[in-house]
Order: C-alpha cells, then structure tokens, then sequence
C-alpha cells in the first residue's frame, strides 16, 4: 500500500469540499475518518470520498490494507491553497524583506512541499509541516506571508501545498498533449525553453507529469499562479492567455471543481525586460483574470520593486493575494 506524500500527518483538507484519499496498490483498501468507513477493491490507482466538512481537529485518519495499517494524525480541516509556478513563488521568506521577527509559530498554517525531481535534497522535506519561526524562513514568502494573513482572516486551520521550479515555461505546466497545441518555432521562444540547465523540466508536460497532477483530486479552496516571466517573447505573450486558460482548465477538471478560484499573480515590472513580450505578458495575464470565471488579478508592480526580477519584497503582495483568498 502507497499513500500518495501529501497524506501525512499534520495534513489539511479543505472545508466543504469532498475529502478524497488516494494512493496505489493491489488489494482492498478501507479508510476511516470522523466515524465513518469507505472501502474500495483495487489494483493501481485507488481513491475513496468523504463528504465535506466543517472546520476543525485536530482528527485521525487510519487507511488499512491486507493486514497493513497507517494512522495519520493531528489531521485538520480549514482552507487548503495550492501555489504553483516558477522562482518568485518559489522565492523563500529568509531571502524577502519581511524581518525576521515577523516570524511566528502557528500550529494551525502548515505547508506541504512537493518534491522536485530532478533535485537530489531539496530546501523542504515532502511532508506536511507546522509553521514554526525558526524554519519557515525556507518556506515560500508569499505561501507564508498570505496563509498568514488567511489565518487571521477566517480564523481557520490553514495548509498551503507548494509546487514549484524557477525558470519554468507554462508548457511544462501543461499535458503534453495540450501544451503541443500551442508549439511556436523555436527562434520565437524565450531562452528558458532551450537553455541546457533548465532542461530537466522545461519540455512539454514534465512538470504537470511529475509534480502536479499527482496532487489531484486533492480538494482545494483555491489555487495561487505565479509564472510568466520564462514565456515573455512577443510571440509567446500572443498565446499565453490561452495557455492559461488551458492550464486552470485542466486543474479544474482534475480535481473535480470547475468553480474552483484562481488568483493569477500579473509579473512584477523588471527594469531589464522592459519591452513588448513582457508587457504582453502582464496583459494577458490581466485579461485571463477578467474574462475566465471565478479567477482574480494580484498586481504587483506598484508594490514589488523593478530592478531585481526577483522583488525582495513581497508582502504588500501577499496582502493582495490574501484578499481574493
């Protein structure tokens, strides 16, 4: 029996969502929670559904299989918020302008780290971890910053899931299939796609292979995109808002919740890449927002600064995420 990481102990679900537990195996699997029992026969790929709940814990959860038992503990139900995309999202708090003494413990905001293949040690270990002051400094700073903010908001358990690689293009976010659709010759993209040290993950459909979809069908409150600045030629900027349509599609459709909110972070202005691929981008980005239902726009090039591509701070950001949260 294989659970899949991010059923661990410390996990969150999310409120007034279906529970669903899922892993791979042969044989009967049955999973208890909150009194009640589901049970599925498999071989492969197995899932079992609860029905939603409110918030609370903290609770158990044991999922037995041919004579193998796992508890998991200290399980809560809150809000669960998925952050993906490339360096900025990545971008971890000790490395942001957020001091140190902002840093707190919290046993109710957790985050989950999804590992990185192509990584032999990664920063954080694929686990569900409590917010605690001396290690969320290698958290993400906006996962951090805004799960801060919604805690204090709903006065909920809190659990940011992190998937991430800097220098990643939104076709590698992509089924293979679908990110074929939007091919461009190879003179119109942006270096990122072809550049020899990004190319473990930069190629159609690897990291929606390896890191995304096997979160789903997780349920979510909603998801935080940040990506943009590998896909900023002129050429790409043109198709980028269908990309991204494509992309929160596929989310959607995966984990079963066509309403499920996205907050499309627009790219920071970058003093070096001021040209028409960049604004492009913004653009589309900003457009996705308004014409593609339940999705929202975080601006953040009146808040971030412009000479770094990487804008050390992030917390005014963070504030504008946390408000369509």
């Amino acid at each position: 029996m294989k659970l899949d990481p991010v059923f661990s102990d410390n996990a969150v679900f999310a409120a007034d969502k279906p529970i669903r537990v899922f892993g791979d195996g042969c044989g009967d699997f049955t999973v208890s929670f909150l009194g009640e029992k589901r049970s599925v026969k498999a071989c492969g790929r197995w899932c079992v559904e609860f029905p939603p709940q409110k918030a609370g814990g903290p609770y158990e959860m044991t999922i037995k299989s041919c004579g193998e038992e796992i508890t998991l503990k200290n399980i809560h139900i809150g809000r669960v918020y998925l952050l993906i995309g490339q360096s900025n999202a990545e971008f971890r708090l000790c490395q942001s302008k957020t001091d140190a003494s902002e840093y707190a413990d919290d046993p109710l905001l957790r985050g989950f780290f999804v590992k990185r293949p192509w990584i032999d040690v990664d920063v954080l270990e694929e686990v569900w971890a409590e917010a605690e002051a001396d290690k969320v400094g290698d958290w993400s700073a906006l996962g951090y910053l805004a799960g801060k903010l919604v805690r204090a908001k709903y006065a909920e358990p809190v659990g940011v899931i992190s998937c991430f690689q800097g220098a990643s293009i939104i076709e590698s976010w992509l089924p293979e299939k679908k990110a074929e659709k939007f091919a461009l010759p190879v003179e119109q993209l942006h270096i990122d796609h072809t550049y020899p040290e990004f190319t473990a993950w930069n190629k159609n459909g690897v990291i929606y292979k390896k890191m995304l979809s096997p979160l789903f069908p997780y349920s979510l409150s909603g998801v935080i995109w940040y990506q943009g600045e590998s896909d900023t030629t002129v050429a790409e900027a043109k198709i980028y808002k269908d990309e991204l349509e494509c992309l929160i599609d596929t989310v959607r459709k995966e984990d079963k919740d066509g309403k499920l909110p996205f907050v499309i972070v627009q790219i920071a202005d970058f003093d070096l890449r001021r040209d028409d691929g960049w604004y492009g981008v913004q653009a589309a980005q900003a457009k996705a927002a308004a014409e593609i239902p339940d999705c929202a726009l975080a601006v953040c090039h009146d808040v971030c600064e412009s000479n770094e591509i990487h804008p050390p701070t992030k917390s005014k950001l963070a504030e504008r995420i946390a408000d369509n949260l």
